[in-house]
């Protein structure tokens, strides 16, 4: 099994640690600002960000506003860790189309536990049985102590997991039949009614709902809630109209000229940020003014530049940050043998505005 991979703000900080040793550097020496320590890597000064704030977490820098950055007296101390290797094990199809996990909850994770190893294990996309199953085989022969951390993950995967009784956590939604794994997801009943409630105050009377072809227990709960706040609305199971997608552009907006044009949609909620990117595509090259003005909403959005989307998107209140760090103390929990206290945790969400 090759497919575990270091992720990059990890070896982004490895390497701030070689320069430091390279140097001689110990507690209390000045160190690198954030431009240089990004020239001195190659990378931007937001990567480079990112990998130092990643080492203030581990205790190996601090920063002293207005002095600058230091190093701090973790560089020669090892505390004892409740969790040694953290595995986010991410479905290798997701990967492709939405792309990796965001750094803010790698950062969040290593805040609880900061000597702990980080390492990314991409799921295949399709029967993942013996992959599961080799993986925690592995884990179960390892001296270390090890947790998972599970993105977009199978009923199969999740069900390996639960029996395996390893520190686990779902970041997602349980399905059915799944008890014993903790969740952290965000509350996508909220999410549905938000962007529902918010394109037909736009004058939407029409809805299109463009959805992953891969349906997941969370998805249930957003279609859910999009049907009932539309009723709700005034709207009629006739002015709602679901398509179920996979990523693929042209097959996106052959299906969104059906929505507007066959079915009369002049408002879209879009379950993912490639499904809004190319019917955005579709809504822009349309000769008529009407259609050029339909409203477009995203439901996920997990990419880097979650600043500069243009359509209305449905956010966490929690940082990336505060996710890590919960998803950490659930593992922490279990490590010490205890069941978390809240099972199943909702994630709070609000709109955020297109930007101009």
């Amino acid at each position: 099994m090759d497919s575990s991979t270091t992720p990059r703000v990890i070896q982004l900080a490895d390497q701030i640690m070689a320069d430091i040793a390279g140097r001689g550097l110990q507690s209390g020496d000045p160190y690198l600002g954030t431009a240089e320590a990004a020239r001195m890597l190659g990378v931007s000064t937001t990567s480079a960000n990112r990998a130092m704030q990643l080492l203030v977490q581990r205790n190996i820098l601090s920063r002293r506003q207005k002095r600058g950055t230091f190093v701090a007296d973790g560089i020669h101390g090892e505390t004892q860790r409740t969790i040694d290797r953290v595995h986010l094990v991410v479905n290798n199809t997701y990967l492709a189309t939405e792309g990796m996990m965001a750094d803010g909850v790698i950062v969040g994770i290593q805040s609880v536990l900061p000597h702990a190893e980080i390492e990314f294990n991409h799921l295949p996309g399709s029967d993942d049985t013996a992959w599961v199953s080799e993986l925690i085989a592995k884990t179960a022969r390892s001296r270390q102590a090890e947790g998972f951390v599970l993105a977009r993950s199978s009923l199969t995967s999740q069900r390996l997991f639960q029996a395996s009784g390893l520190p686990t956590v779902i970041f997602g939604s349980r399905f059915p039949s799944i008890q014993a794994l903790p969740s952290i997801d965000r509350d996508h009943v909220a999410s549905g009614r938000l962007l529902t409630k918010s394109l037909v105050e736009q004058g939407v009377n029409k809805l299109g709902v463009l959805m992953r072809s891969q349906v997941l227990p969370g998805d249930h709960s957003f279609m859910d809630s999009i049907w009932r706040t539309s009723a709700e609305l005034g709207l009629s199971p006739n002015d709602l109209t679901m398509r179920f997608l996979p990523t693929d552009d042209q097959a996106i907006q052959h299906a969104t000229r059906d929505l507007v044009h066959q079915h009369g949609a002049n408002g879209l909620i879009c379950r993912s940020q490639p499904l809004a990117e190319s019917a955005s595509k579709t809504i822009k090259a349309s000769k008529q003014i009407k259609i050029q003005a339909t409203p477009i909403a995203v439901s996920d959005v997990y990419s880097r530049n979650q600043a500069k989307l243009p359509w209305l998107t449905i956010r966490t209140v929690d940082t990336s940050e505060s996710i890590g760090a919960k998803l950490a103390e659930i593992l922490v929990e279990q490590a010490h043998g205890n069941a978390p206290e809240i099972a199943i945790r909702r994630l709070e969400v609000q709109l955020s505005n297109p930007s101009a």
